[in-house]
């Protein structure tokens, strides 16, 4: 018995270092300047679905597979979707203070930002569990959140988490949550008189105390089974 506590003493030890090592954040930069690139899945400059993008902005290729991203062993994939269905992702690259935004048919330059008029949404989707930490929106005309211009503020948003819908928020300049956990976070925009693009997302990957929790269940059960071959003797 004195083994086995302290096999399972040894085993959480491990857990628990392993469970501080991906608690780690990671940001993922969309804006530049040091955004991060997609791994494919995407042409450089031209046009996004049919309007005119600079010449080092990106557009999604296949739409249904968006543009995905792995960073510090996270893997990331990004998906844009409309009252129609999926559309194109781009990613605004120029100038500065932009980021992730979409483009629906029919919009003009200008209405790249995610709009509540075309019932515009992103979804983030992660291999594997997440806590997101913090999100950094800009407003349109390549502006801040904080100094929206012209083009209007930022506006609000309600988000989904693993297909749930959580709460409405207020796009805002590093904008910080309370470890919100899941796979799946979809970001839909609600504001007829607003609009934003996504500059980062930073996230942290969860410990894994289901795996603990297994670990001492399956180390009671070889105990117990222990105990009892020791009895039938």
């Amino acid at each position: 018995m004195k083994k086995l506590l302290a096999s399972v003493a040894a085993c959480l030890g491990v857990l628990a270092i392993a469970g501080a090592a991906q608690a780690s954040e990671v940001t993922f930069t969309f804006e530049n300047p040091n955004a991060d690139m997609p791994n494919g899945n995407f042409t450089t400059g031209g046009k996004c679905n049919g309007v005119s993008i600079s010449s080092i902005d990106l557009c999604t290729i296949d739409e249904n597979l968006g543009l995905t991203y792995t960073k510090n062993g996270i893997d990331l994939t990004a998906k844009a979707f409309n009252a129609d269905g999926i559309t194109d992702l781009m990613v605004d690259l120029a100038p500065h203070t932009s980021g992730l935004a979409i483009v629906s048919p029919g919009e003009a330059s200008w209405e790249d930002q995610i709009q509540e008029e075309a019932g515009e949404a992103v979804l983030f989707e992660f291999k594997n569990q997440v806590s997101l930490e913090a999100m950094d929106f800009n407003a349109g005309a390549d502006r801040e959140c904080s100094d929206s211009g012209g083009e209007g503020p930022c506006g609000t948003f309600d988000l989904y988490v693993d297909g749930k819908f959580l709460s409405e928020f207020t796009a805002m300049d590093d904008m910080v949550f309370n470890s919100i956990i899941g796979s799946s976070f979809k970001f839909v925009a609600t504001d007829p008189n607003g609009g934003f693009a996504i500059a980062s997302m930073t996230v942290a990957e969860t410990p894994i105390p289901g795996a603990a929790a297994l670990l001492l269940s399956g180390l009671a059960g070889l105990g117990f089974n222990g105990s009892r071959r020791r009895k039938a003797a």
